[in-house]
C-alpha cells in the first residue's frame, strides 16, 4: 500500500468541502476557522463539539481537514467565503500535518475497543512510515512514535475526530471497554507536545466517571453550552430566509414551524440544518429526521422504567415545558439512573431542546417523531389517543359536539400518564395531545394572543376550503361561558382574513360528575 495514507495528508483532503461549497444551498460558516486558528499551540487545544446528527459537524471537519492539510491547494474553496477576511487565514493554509480520522468505521461494528483500537493504531503507524521513512519500529506504540517524530524532525500535527462518541453509542453496557478508550486518548492526547490541536465530534459529550473525566484537558461546546461555537451548528433564521430566496420564499414560514425551535446561546433559536436543505431541495416540508434510523432509539428512551417519565413525556408530546436536572448525566446511554437523565440524553440527541432550565418538542418535525413512536407502542390511554385524533378533528369539523365530549370523556376514564387529572393545565394538554392529528391540516397556536386576551387554541387552516377552529376550555365552568368569551375577547381576529368560516368550540369539565360537556357554534365571514 506504498502511498496510500489512512489518515495523515490524504491527497484527497479537500473532496468532502468542495462537495459541500459546490452545493446550491451551502451556509458559509467558515469563520469558525478563524476561532479554532486562536486555539493552535495553546493550552485550549483541545477542542470537543458535540451536537446531534444531521447539524452539520461532519461538514466542518472536512472543512478544517481541506484548510489545515499540507500538500492541499484549498485557496480556491474558500474564494468569497467570510474567513478569507481573517489575517491568519493565509498563516494556517494547507501548512499543517493533520490526522483525520472517522471512529464509526473502527468502534461501531468491531469487535471491541481493543480491537478498534489495535487496528486504528496499526493505520495510523503506516502513514507515519510513509511520511518519515526509517525512522519508526514496526511494533512501536502510538504516542511513543509521535513523540519520535516530533523529537527528530520537529514535526507536530493536528487532529480531526469525527464521530469520537461511536463506542458509547454503539457498544453500551461495555465499561471497561469504554475506559479502555477513554484511556487511550488521554495516552495520545493529554500533555504531548506533538499536538497542535486536537477538534473533535461527536453526539455525547465525553464521559464522566465518579474520578472526573480522562480527558479532562478537553473545552467542551455541547447543545447545553455551545459558547463560542453556537453560530458554527444548526441555521439561524437570518440564513433560513436567505436560503428560500435562492429557492422559495414562500417556504419561510412552513421551515420555520417544522425545523426551527433549538434554543442556542442568548435564548436564540436556530434550524436543523439537514432537513432545512432537504426539504427546499425537494420542495416538501416534512419529517427527514426519520431517514437517519433514529426511530427505535426514541422508542428505547421513552419507555425506560423510571418513575415519572411516560407522564413527562407525555406533558411534552401534549406542548407543555418541562424543568429537568441536567446536570446528573454522565454522558453516556446506558447508566441512566432516573427521568432527568433520559430527558437530558434526549436533549444532547436532538429530539428535545432546553430554555432556562426546562425542556420541550422544539418543532414539528420533532412532534412527528414522537407522535408517531408512541402512537404504535401500546402506551395506555396516550397511544390510543392519538391513534383516534383524526377521528376527533373529523367531528369538530362537522361540529359532532357529542362525539367530541365522549372521545374526551374516554380520555379522561383512562388517563393513567397523569398523576392528577383535575386541574386546568392537565386538561389543556390532554386537549393538545386530543387534536394531534390536526398539525397536518392546521398551525395550531396554544395560550395566543389575539383580540382582547389570550385564546386557548386557535387552530388556522392550511388549506383554505377547511374552517378555522377556536377552541376555549373552562375547569369546572360552563360551555355557553366558553363560547362567550370567544366572542366578547374577540378571539376571531386571531383567524387569518382568508378563512372564511370559523367554528368556535366550547370545552368544559365539571370536576364532581368528571363529565366533559362541548358546545359549537359556526361564524360565517
Amino acid at each position: 500500500m506504498k502511498g496510500y495514507r489512512f489518515f495523515l495528508n490524504r491527497n484527497n483532503a479537500t473532496d468532502g468541502f468542495h462537495e459541500s461549497v459546490s452545493g446550491r444551498y451551502y451556509v458559509d460558516k467558515s469563520k469558525i476557522i478563524t476561532f479554532i486558528n486562536s486555539k493552535i499551540s495553546t493550552k485550549e487545544k483541545w477542542i470537543c463539539v458535540t451536537h446531534p446528527r444531521r447539524f452539520g459537524k461532519s461538514m466542518v471537519v472536512e472543512m478544517l481537514a481541506s484548510y489545515y492539510t499540507k500538500g492541499c491547494k484549498a485557496e480556491e474553496l474558500f474564494r468569497g467565503l467570510k474567513v478569507k477576511e481573517d489575517p491568519s487565514f493565509y498563516q494556517h493554509l494547507n501548512k499543517h500535518n493533520v490526522i483525520y480520522m472517522n471512529f464509526s468505521g473502527y468502534f461501531e461494528n468491531t469487535i471491541g475497543s481493543d480491537g478498534g483500537i489495535e487496528k486504528l493504531s496499526k493505520n495510523l503507524l503506516h502513514d507515519l512510515k510513509e511520511e518519515y521513512p526509517g525512522l519508526l519500529d514496526e511494533k512501536m506504540e502510538l504516542p511513543l512514535a509521535l513523540d519520535m517524530v516530533q523529537q527528530v524532525t520537529g514535526s507536530k500535527f493536528i487532529f480531526l475526530i469525527d464521530e469520537w462518541d461511536t463506542i458509547f453509542r454503539f457498544q453500551k453496557n461495555e465499561k471497561a471497554k469504554q475506559e479502555q478508550f477513554l484511556g487511550f486518548l488521554k495516552l495520545l492526547f493529554k500533555d504531548r507536545t506533538y499536538v497542535e490541536l486536537v477538534y473533535m465530534t461527536g453526539i455525547l459529550p465525553i464521559k464522566k466517571y465518579n474520578t472526573g473525566s480522562a480527558l479532562n484537558m478537553f473545552r467542551e461546546y455541547t447543545m447545553l453550552e455551545p459558547k463560542q461555537m453556537d453560530p458554527y451548528f444548526g441555521f439561524s433564521k437570518e440564513e433560513v430566509k436567505e436560503l428560500c430566496q435562492t429557492a422559495s420564499e414562500d417556504m419561510f414560514e412552513e421551515l420555520t414551524e417544522w425545523y426551527d425551535g433549538y434554543c442556542g446561546l442568548g435564548g436564540v433559536e436556530k434550524y436543523n440544518p439537514r432537513s432545512v436543505i432537504e426539504a427546499l431541495e425537494s420542495g416538501i416540508c416534512s419529517d427527514y429526521w426519520a431517514n437517519t434510523g433514529g426511530f427505535s432509539e426514541l422508542e428505547d428512551y421513552i419507555t425506560m422504567d423510571f418513575d415519572g417519565l411516560g407522564q413527562a413525556v407525555t406533558r411534552l408530546l401534549g406542548g407543555e415545558e418541562i424543568p429537568v436536572n441536567v446536570l446528573g448525566f454522565s454522558n453516556d446511554l446506558d447508566s441512566f439512573r432516573d427521568k432527568d437523565e433520559v430527558i437530558t440524553a434526549l436533549i444532547h440527541l436532538g429530539y428535545l431542546t432546553i430554555r432556562n432550565g426546562k425542556a420541550r418538542i422544539p418543532n414539528r418535525e420533532m412532534q412527528e417523531e414522537f407522535g408517531n413512536t408512541i402512537k404504535k407502542l401500546s402506551w395506555g390511554e396516550v397511544s390510543r389517543l392519538l391513534n383516534q385524533s383524526k377521528r376527533l378533528l373529523e367531528a369538530t369539523q362537522q361540529m359532532d359536539a357529542e362525539t367530541v365530549a365522549q372521545i374526551l370523556e374516554g380520555v379522561h376514564d383512562g388517563m393513567h400518564e397523569f398523576k392528577e387529572y383535575n386541574n386546568e393545565h392537565t386538561l389543556k394538554c390532554v386537549i393538545h395531545l386530543a387534536y394531534y392529528a390536526a398539525i397536518d391540516e392546521y398551525e395550531l397556536k396554544f395560550e395566543e394572543n389575539a383580540g382582547k386576551g389570550i385564546a386557548d387554541c386557535i387552530m388556522i387552516p392550511r388549506k383554505q376550503s377547511n374552517p378555522g377552529i377556536i377552541l376555549e376550555l373552562k375547569y369546572d365552568g360552563n360551555v355557553d361561558e366558553a363560547l362567550t368569551q370567544i366572542k366578547t375577547k374577540n378571539y376571531i381576529t386571531g383567524i387569518p382574513d382568508r378563512v372564511k368560516q370559523v367554528i368556535l368550540v366550547g370545552i368544559n369539565y365539571d370536576k364532581k360528575t368528571k363529565r366533559h360537556e362541548c358546545k359549537m357554534e359556526r361564524i360565517k365571514r
